[in-house]
């Protein structure tokens, strides 16, 4: 055992742990950084198709979810409001950054890499010690210092620690939910966790036969009582297996969480009157109306599902088959049968709640020198650069009090 004593030591160098190891750091806190693989920022790489979706370029507590206080999730966001972390960027770290028609903000480069490079530099620049291939396998606390066992044997030691090891999702990056189990150990909560901004999987082979196709649709969550609990309007992706895109990603934690949603419907065209365009008198088949506004393969689908011959005229259509074709077309149910898992999902749901950390400091409120960041809260977004956002206001405010509190050189014990 090594008989310094580290005054910050950072497990997982993540977008909230090297965050929080900047502002430290910058403060002249010496601050070791640990990162299981050779080089950190893995999930940043591969994020945004690697193009990486920095932040969103709008904001609101609508974005979030959790299932603890509002009122905390509230406090710990605006800390750091969107502006100013906009500037971080692009003057503190040098990255010039655009808006997309979606409110996505990537880099103008659209290189994950310069984001990764530019955190790297910002590390170098603040002194940060980066450990890479330095997997930790066991946290404990003895007396006022932390016992850190490495994977390779080694034990280190530090008078406070930073858990942002992340969570469970996209697990060729590293994360594998160790820092959980070390929270846990250690006498805080964890959720029960799940995958979250993940593709939804179906057993309906039409749906599959759909591979590929794309368009913008509203997708309604609904409860077995028929009750809305969610509504997303944003693009929908039909894959070999179920359902991707925006929409579906959004939606998707309803389906995986530990009691899941009963239904998930979907208007496909969202803003055409369809009952309106049906009862107007007209002189040609009923799916070459739709298919002005559907793509074939998908219109032609739909037909086959509410069993209307694609030879119907309008002007033809009975009652219950315009019922039928109705119900497919604004409120058409897709039978979700799962989802992809950790394998693909962007985040991991659920995660320690933030009642068990101070929220001005973000240190435990079970464990005192101990301090926790990014994913592992019980906070996430939808997509778009919210979870990044969260990672890098959470990570900031623990840099912060690291240098408000750190002592400020190693020990010898």
């Amino acid at each position: 055992m090594s008989h310094v004593i580290h005054p910050v030591v950072i497990i997982g160098s993540g977008a909230a742990g090297m965050m929080a190891a900047i502002f430290a750091g910058n403060a002249g806190v010496p601050v070791l950084l640990l990162e299981s693989r050779r080089v950190p920022g893995a999930k940043i790489r591969v994020s945004g198709g690697g193009r990486c979706n920095i932040l969103p370029s709008i904001m609101t507590l609508a974005d979030y979810h959790t299932s603890g206080s509002l009122n905390a999730m509230r406090n710990v966001l605006m800390s750091w409001p969107l502006e100013e972390v906009k500037r971080f960027f692009s003057s503190d770290l040098g990255i010039p950054m655009k808006v997309e028609s979606t409110g996505k903000m990537f880099p103008v480069s659209d290189r994950s890499k310069d984001v990764v490079d530019a955190l790297l530099a910002g590390l170098s620049r603040a002194h940060v010690t980066l450990r890479g291939e330095a997997r930790v396998i066991d946290l404990v606390r003895d007396g006022d210092i932390f016992a850190i066992t490495l994977e390779s044997g080694e034990t280190l030691r530090a008078t406070r620690v930073v858990l942002s090891g992340g969570g469970l999702s996209m697990p060729r990056t590293g994360s594998d939910g160790g820092t959980w189990a070390m929270a846990k150990k250690l006498g805080h909560t964890v959720l029960p966790t799940y995958a979250a901004l993940v593709p939804l999987l179906t057993d309906d082979r039409r749906w599959h036969d759909l591979a590929g196709l794309s368009l913008n649709v509203e997708l309604d969550v609904r409860a077995s009582g028929g009750k809305s609990l969610a509504k997303r309007r944003e693009d929908f992706l039909f894959t070999h297996t179920g359902f991707s895109g925006p929409s579906t990603l959004d939606v998707s934690r309803h389906f995986t969480q530990p009691v899941p949603a009963e239904v998930l419907a979907a208007s496909w065209a969202p803003g055409v009157d369809w009952e309106r365009l049906f009862t107007t008198p007209q002189k040609r088949a009923v799916v070459t109306l739709v298919r002005e506004y559907l793509p074939r393969r998908l219109a032609d689908t739909l037909f086959e599902r509410c069993g209307v011959p694609l030879e119907r005229m309008a002007s033809d259509l009975s009652r219950e088959e315009r019922k039928r074709l109705l119900t497919e077309l604004t409120s058409c149910p897709l039978a979700v049968t799962g989802s992809e898992g950790y394998r693909t999902a962007e985040v991991t749901a659920g995660g320690i709640p933030l009642e068990e950390l101070s929220l001005k400091t973000l240190e435990s409120r079970v464990v005192p020198g101990l301090f926790i960041c990014g994913e592992m809260l019980d906070v996430k977004g939808r997509i778009g650069g919210f979870n990044f956002l969260w990672a890098w206001v959470t990570g900031r405010r623990v840099g912060l009090t690291l240098a408000a509190t750190s002592v400020l050189s190693p020990s010898a014990a």
